[in-house]
């Protein structure tokens, strides 16, 4: 079972301020179908559908097309965990290597910021490499 990373109204204003203008504007991708998979410095957040915190060290982005994306972070990230609600600021259009979150916790009537970490590179991923991941982080959470 996945949770899905829950953007608070404050996360999701400063994603429609950085959205602004996008709607059309999205980079498009040339890749030859029987190129290999190609790691991305930046993803396209008009394109990005859904993402998800699988644990301390690893982010799954989910595109408007159903392709997905793996950012691995280069360090873990502690107190990032599965089912966190995360935010980020960005003045370009796009989520990119080293741009920074901010995991969010509930505080009264406010969420308050918690620990910040710096993202990677993003990696496209099949359900299948998603689903042996999962996998391996459970057997090494147990």
């Amino acid at each position: 079972m996945s949770t899905t990373i829950r953007l608070t109204a404050a996360a999701a204003a400063v994603s429609l301020s950085v959205w602004g203008g996008a709607i059309g504007a999205a980079e498009e991708e040339a890749t030859s179908p029987d190129a290999p998979p190609k790691t991305e410095y930046c993803l396209s957040l008009i394109r990005i559908d859904d993402s998800e915190i699988l644990d301390s060290k690893h982010m799954l982005f989910t595109m408007s097309d159903k392709s997905m994306y793996l950012n691995t972070l280069p360090r873990n990230c502690a107190g990032m965990n599965p089912g966190d609600t995360y935010t980020f600021r960005t003045s370009q259009k796009r989520l990119c290597n080293q741009d920074i979150i901010t995991i969010l916790h509930p505080g009264g009537h406010y969420m308050m910021p918690g620990v910040s970490c710096g993202l990677g590179m993003f990696e496209p991923v099949t359900p299948e490499q998603v689903d042996a991941l999962r996998l391996q982080i459970e057997a090494e959470s147990r």
